[in-house]
């Protein structure tokens, strides 16, 4: 049994007056005066367990129906992550797991055991949540089987493309709108979902780790980052990139600005190429 379900809804009335103040808030001349509205979480953490996926929405912000990929977190991952949490005395208020669909991690049971054992152990804090998209009877059955104190957010999806944001409209294609922005001021995901780690290392948020994986980067922190930390540098890099910055409204169909499309392109022909022997 879990602890709680929480149906979670993409498009809100406070989500999108919160986009367009976030832009507001993320222009130069506003930073000068105010200071930067965002920044990366202490106390929220996302770990991408993998990049499979039931499903095949458009605009997949992880780009599991874009590029596919076999990358996934193991157990002695989870196991490192929680270590260096223990070394450095961080006490998370939410370790969510997500993916792709986390259920389909190999391991799954064992990672929320992990997790748990973490939480009974010294460090009462956080919330353990699952963020599925809740399709299709082997995700239904997985989460029928999670074990008591763990939390599940489900977004109650099917094949059926909802509202999303225009994720692969890169704001660095649009000059014009954002000649003023402060990209390394990030978003509001920096605070509201976390940090990520991914199978690449750790990034100010999980999306920035899947689009290094698309990208090819490879930037993300070997290591759990120092509270002193704020990774700027990676934000300056991965929200240029990254559809959620800005505004840019809903859409059910999948739209590529051409730094994606270039990017995408370019992965698809790294990974069919045959392999060279010597």
């Amino acid at each position: 049994m879990t602890t709680g379900t929480k149906i979670h809804r993409n498009v809100t009335v406070y989500r999108l007056a919160a986009d367009f103040l976030q832009f507001i808030r993320c222009q130069r001349p506003v930073i000068r005066r105010l200071g930067r509205p965002f920044h990366r979480s202490r106390r929220y953490v996302e770990l991408d367990i993998t990049y499979r996926c039931n499903l095949r929405c458009g605009n997949c912000n992880r780009s599991c129906t874009q590029a596919p990929s076999d990358l996934a977190l193991t157990v002695r991952d989870v196991a490192d992550f929680l270590a260096q949490s223990r070394e450095q005395g961080v006490r998370w208020d939410r370790i969510r797991l997500l993916g792709g669909e986390p259920t389909l991690h190999a391991d799954f049971f064992k990672i929320v055991d992990r997790l748990l054992t973490y939480r009974d152990d010294g460090h009462p804090d956080p919330r353990i949540v699952v963020c599925t998209n809740g399709a299709g009877r082997r995700v239904r059955r997985v989460l029928d089987g999670l074990p008591d104190g763990v939390v599940v957010k489900n977004t109650s999806k099917n094949s059926r493309q909802r509202l999303f944001r225009p994720f692969n409209k890169a704001p660095f294609d649009a000059p014009l709108l954002h000649r003023f922005s402060d990209f390394s001021a990030g978003c509001r995901i920096l605070e509201d979902c976390g940090i990520g780690l991914t199978p690449l290392g750790y990034y100010p948020c999980a999306i920035a780790g899947g689009i290094d994986r698309v990208f090819g980067f490879n930037l993300g922190r070997p290591r759990l980052p120092s509270p002193d930390d704020d990774m700027r540098d990676l934000l300056s890099v991965f929200c240029p990139l990254c559809g959620h910055f800005g505004v840019s409204g809903f859409t059910k169909k999948a739209k590529l600005s051409p730094a994606w499309r270039a990017a995408y392109a370019k992965y698809h022909s790294e990974t069919t190429k045959e392999p060279t022997h010597p």
